[in-house]
């Protein structure tokens, strides 16, 4: 996909980066004075910086208020979603997609572990025809031996279970076209989702960049390998029926060795001279075949809990409280008195096509030479 908007005389397009952040507090001025020397550098074009505080507990939010979204850039402007709770980090980039503005949108952690200096590279590759710009980690500072082995161990199972492959060591620091987020934004709204596979999955042109990620900037990572286990079961689920046709498969195996092990019995009864002992036997049929058993119940009940979230219909995110940066409003937003800010407090976001959420995106973006 080329875009033109680009090439016209006095116009900047507008690049929307959505950042995911969950207790980063320690690290994320650090990050944001990365992201904000290298954004400054691409005069050529508009910034819109979305921070979507994913229910952090510490100072993140303050921070993200006080010292980030009060600074003014010629060519960037700041947006702040701050949720209710905890939903994920899912859950985290699809808010940010459904809220940017932009032609492209770039989803990126806070952690430090995606550098900003990559930037430059995505955004070429996308004005190079992409749809999509997918960053591949070739490469990882503080990754040990066990992770590194669980990573490769998550990627080789999940691409033979999926009906789609998908690359290893692919991350959550990617660009997609507009084309691709309004997809992502009203056609895949599972609460089971894998964003960086649907990506890869959607069939549109993708091209796929190397990086090596540095150390965290603070703290360790927020995800525990249980956490990991989660993920990988969540994204099996996500992308392939497989486990059920294992289930059959297990059955059709069960009652092949049934028919032997009792045409066995049957013909040492009847022409044998010593009878098989019939309580091992017993023990060891019933062991094995009621082993078998529950573990069908488990996959089906897996999948069933996945149906069950998504008959619910409840919101993939509540947002607490948006912010966007140099605007003011009325009505049911309500201004900041102590900065240029305006607040949209207690309102359940789930939809861009909320009327006043596009009013104040559209507010915000007077300060760049937008095209839509």
């Amino acid at each position: 996909m080329q875009s033109n908007s680009k090439q016209e005389a006095g116009k900047s397009p507008l690049i929307s980066v959505v950042i995911s952040l969950y207790n980063e507090a320690d690290g994320v001025l650090n990050f944001w004075s990365d992201l904000r020397e290298e954004l400054t550098t691409l005069t050529e074009f508009c910034f819109e910086v979305i921070w979507v505080n994913d229910g952090s507990k510490d100072k993140t939010q303050v921070f993200i208020d006080e010292k980030i979204i009060v600074i003014i850039e010629n060519n960037i402007t700041h947006c702040s979603i701050e949720f209710s709770k905890n939903f994920g980090h899912e859950a985290a980039m699809i808010a940010g997609i459904d809220n940017a503005k932009g032609e492209a949108i770039i989803c990126m952690d806070a952690d430090g572990q995606h550098p900003p200096a990559e930037i430059a590279k995505m955004i070429a590759a996308f004005y190079a025809g992409n749809n999509s710009v997918l960053m591949e980690r070739i490469y990882r500072e503080d990754e040990g031996l066990f992770k590194k082995w669980l990573s490769s161990t998550f990627y080789v199972i999940i691409n033979k279970l999926s009906s789609i492959e998908i690359r290893n060591n692919a991350t959550d620091f990617f660009l997609i076209s507009r084309q691709v987020a309004d997809i992502l934004k009203f056609n895949y709204r599972e609460k089971n989702r894998l964003i960086r596979g649907y990506i890869q999955s959607l069939g549109f042109t993708l091209k796929v960049l190397p990086f090596k990620a540095p150390c965290r900037l603070s703290g360790e990572s927020r995800y525990s390998y249980t956490k990991l286990v989660k993920l990988a079961l969540d994204s099996v689920f996500a992308f392939s029926n497989k486990p059920l046709r294992i289930s059959i498969v297990f059955s059709v195996l069960f009652i092949l060795l049934t028919v032997l092990f009792g045409g066995y019995s049957l013909g040492m009864y009847l022409f044998g001279d010593t009878p098989p002992s019939g309580y091992t036997s017993i023990i060891l049929l019933l062991t094995f075949s009621f082993s078998l058993l529950f573990l069908t119940i488990t996959i089906l009940s897996l999948y069933f809990e996945k149906v069950i979230q998504e008959l619910r219909q409840r919101p993939l995110y509540l947002i607490k409280r948006l912010r966007v940066g140099n605007t003011r409003t009325s009505g049911d937003i309500h201004s900041s008195k102590d900065n240029d800010f305006s607040i949209f407090e207690d309102h359940a976001i789930m939809r861009v096509t909320n009327h006043d959420l596009e009013t104040i995106a559209n507010k915000q973006l007077q300060s760049c030479n937008y095209i839509d």
